[in-house]
């Protein structure tokens, strides 16, 4: 039959403690082996029985991983006498090593072990994930419910105890508690029941219980003899006592099944009045009111919205964004509310959406720790802010090898070939009955090979507590913008390159100052290209690059009507904008790389594949990852991008040095 699967929000969140064994014990390394799950079913005060599934897939070892699962005594938080060396499963059993710690205290611990006389060993687990077998059901591999069963489950802390869970229930099941009674006891507190807890109910029940073990006594005790007053009162006291104690424990269990499974509060005030409702009882009620709460109705037409917490963190993200002096044209509704809330703030939210108790009590410290290893919608908040932080980067930087460069798209990191047209291309007369010929286009190809290039920041604990988010508004937009220079350097450095341009390859014009002459020059030796030594390829140059040295004397050549160097004003200037086509791209990157006085003018995209710009996957813009940084508390992001800058044909780049 089918098993109801209960999600981590709504699993148990009481602590829970089972009985183990102490293997071994090693005094010279002051060191012992435990074993403290396996799969034997316990005795559960809901469910009947509770089993644990242990494997690694089931028994989580988070905190085991981060250094926060200590060895305790007694379940005291304050006294930590070892810590966990090793944790596994094997066989169907989860295991420990510890290693005793050498102060006092520990030391006495350990000598006890060591003798004997305090072998007792207790382990608090938290499961996170259920599987619910009601009754007459059974499971795949045979167990017969009811039943629980720990789907995940984790170890937060082990005790060495003296007085180990009850041995009676399997492996030695304690009682679950909710979490102050569980602190309660860590410290030696008798825990007492909340006020207004079914008080007539309560008394009642003690009364009974009173009435009944006072006419068991008979009023006599052990040798036959009649109690005295001060016995008879003592004895009742006791009964009370235990009365007390057990209701209690009946209206605590109640409350967390109800808590857990989100009964609502009249049925869970039903279940508390009556003093007849057993947890067994309760259990079998809460499973009738989820089965009609989940009872299966027509479903409703599909219509597609977005979700209330899409909608909130979208307007936290653009609250923060322009907080820090984003600039956007359309904010997200509701973004003004979270203008003014720090990070801290945010975080604190955060735990309160994800149902977290207790927040009010913490330091901004420990919300930050809490808020980062236990939901993840703090951390999405920050990827959504450098994201958009990204974005703006890209639109403020001023870079200009997009305009003149070829695009290109590779699907691996693999050399890749670009073939280029060449003598061998031109078609050839096939005479009737004739053969085709097949030109070899590997002796005229260009490898492409992607790189990556990246940089990483950390977005601090320290920097979150002092809400330093320009971390996050800033930093990103900055590493955009480095990056696109990156790509513009490396463009203008492929276009310089001293090998691109010759004689031979009839490219590179006389020296001259930029004129209307020494233009005229390069546009003859770019459309004089050839296919070989036969074909013209007639290449139209169409953009004309100079360095920040020549923008004034580029601008005035192609935008006057007039010769610039002529003797009169009814001489026309050719280079003229409106005639020649050709669009100016003014780069100080050429400054550095090949002087004031170079310019380069280069082919019209498509007509000649010149220098190419290549993606993977025709991405072209940076990736930016995000995650919580785990050793130190904090929010990584890194962005990188993989390219290939490459000069693919020489005979659309016609070069001229200058003078």
């Amino acid at each position: 039959m089918p098993q109801k699967k209960i999600t981590a929000e709504q699993a148990a969140t009481a602590p829970r403690m089972r009985g183990a064994t102490l293997i071994d014990f090693n005094a010279e390394n002051r060191s012992a082996r435990l074993s403290f799950a396996s799969e034997t079913p316990v005795r559960d005060y809901w469910y009947g029985k509770e089993i644990l599934r242990v494997n690694d897939t089931a028994m989580g070892s988070e905190r085991f991983k981060a250094g926060v699962m200590p060895v305790l005594f007694n379940h005291n938080k304050n006294q930590v006498i070892a810590r966990v060396d090793k944790l596994w499963t094997e066989n169907g059993r989860a295991y420990a090593d510890i290693t005793f710690d050498d102060d006092d205290f520990s030391e006495n611990i350990m000598r006890k072990v060591a003798s004997g006389s305090l072998r007792g060993v207790s382990v608090g687990y938290d499961i996170m994930d259920y599987s619910i077998l009601k009754r007459d059901e059974t499971s795949s591999d045979g167990i017969e419910g009811p039943a629980l069963i720990g789907d995940k489950w984790e170890a937060f802390e082990i005790s060495i105890v003296s007085i180990p869970a009850d041995a009676s229930v399997g492996v030695g099941r304690s009682r679950l508690y909710d979490p102050n009674y569980f602190r309660a006891l860590g410290e030696g507190k008798e825990p007492e029941p909340e006020n207004g807890d079914n008080s007539e109910a309560k008394n009642a029940s003690e009364s009974s219980r009173a009435k009944n073990d006072g006419e068991q006594q008979d009023d006599k005790k052990g040798d036959g003899e009649k109690m005295t007053p001060e016995e008879r009162e003592a004895l009742e006291r006791e009964a009370k006592a235990t009365a007390k104690k057990e209701e209690f424990q009946r209206q605590n269990n109640i409350r967390i099944l109800c808590r857990n499974l989100k009964i609502e509060e009249k049925d869970m005030d039903e279940m508390l009045n009556d003093a007849t409702c057993t947890i067994e009882k309760a259990n079998e009620r809460a499973l009738a009111i989820m089965q009609e709460r989940y009872k299966p109705t027509d479903p409703p037409k599909c219509k597609v919205t977005e979700d209330e917490a899409d909608k909130k963190r979208a307007a936290i993200v653009d609250g923060l964004f322009l907080r820090h002096g984003g600039v956007l044209e359309k904010p997200a509704p509701g973004a003004d509310e979270f203008r003014n809330r720090r990070f801290v703030d945010i975080a604190r939210m955060v735990l309160e959406d994800a149902g977290e108790r207790g927040i009010n009590a913490l330091t901004e410290r420990e919300i930050f720790r809490r808020a980062l290893t236990t939901t993840s919608a703090l951390a999405s908040i920050a990827d959504n802010i450098a994201h958009k932080s990204m974005s703006s980067g890209y639109v403020e930087v001023g870079t200009t090898y997009q305009e003149w460069t070829q695009t290109g798209t590779n699907s691996d990191f693999k050399l890749a070939k670009r073939y280029l047209i060449y003598d061998a291309m031109a078609p050839v007369k096939i005479p009737e009955g004739g053969e085709f010929s097949y030109s070899e286009l590997q002796d005229a190809s260009v490898g492409v090979q992607l790189a990556t290039y990246g940089d990483a920041m950390n977005f601090s604990r320290e920097m979150m507590i002092n809400d330093d988010l320009n971390v996050l508004t800033s930093v990103p937009r900055l590493m955009r913008a480095s990056m696109e220079r990156y790509k513009n350097y490396l463009a203008y450095q492929a276009l310089v390159k001293a090998e691109n341009y010759s004689n031979d390859k009839g490219n590179l014009g006389t020296a001259a100052a930029l004129s209307v002459k020494s233009l005229g020059e390069a546009k003859k030796l770019m459309r004089k290209q050839k296919l070989g030594e036969k074909m013209v390829l007639n290449i139209v140059p169409k953009y004309l690059i100079v360095p920040a040295a020549l923008e004034t004397t580029a601008e005035q050549l192609l935008t006057s009507t007039a010769d610039p160097e002529g003797k009169n004003s009814g001489v026309s200037n050719p280079a003229n904008r409106s005639r020649s086509n050709l669009e100016l791209i003014v780069d100080a990157t050429l400054d550095e790389l090949s002087g004031e006085t170079a310019y380069y003018l280069v082919a019209t995209k498509g007509q000649v594949y010149t220098i190419e710009v290549c993606y993977l996957n025709g991405n072209s813009a940076p990736i930016i990852e995000t995650g919580a940084e785990f050793n130190t508390l904090g929010i990584k992001f890194r962005m990188y991008h993989d390219f290939a800058i490459n000069v693919l044909d020489t005979r659309g780049l016609v070069k001229n040095p200058g003078k």
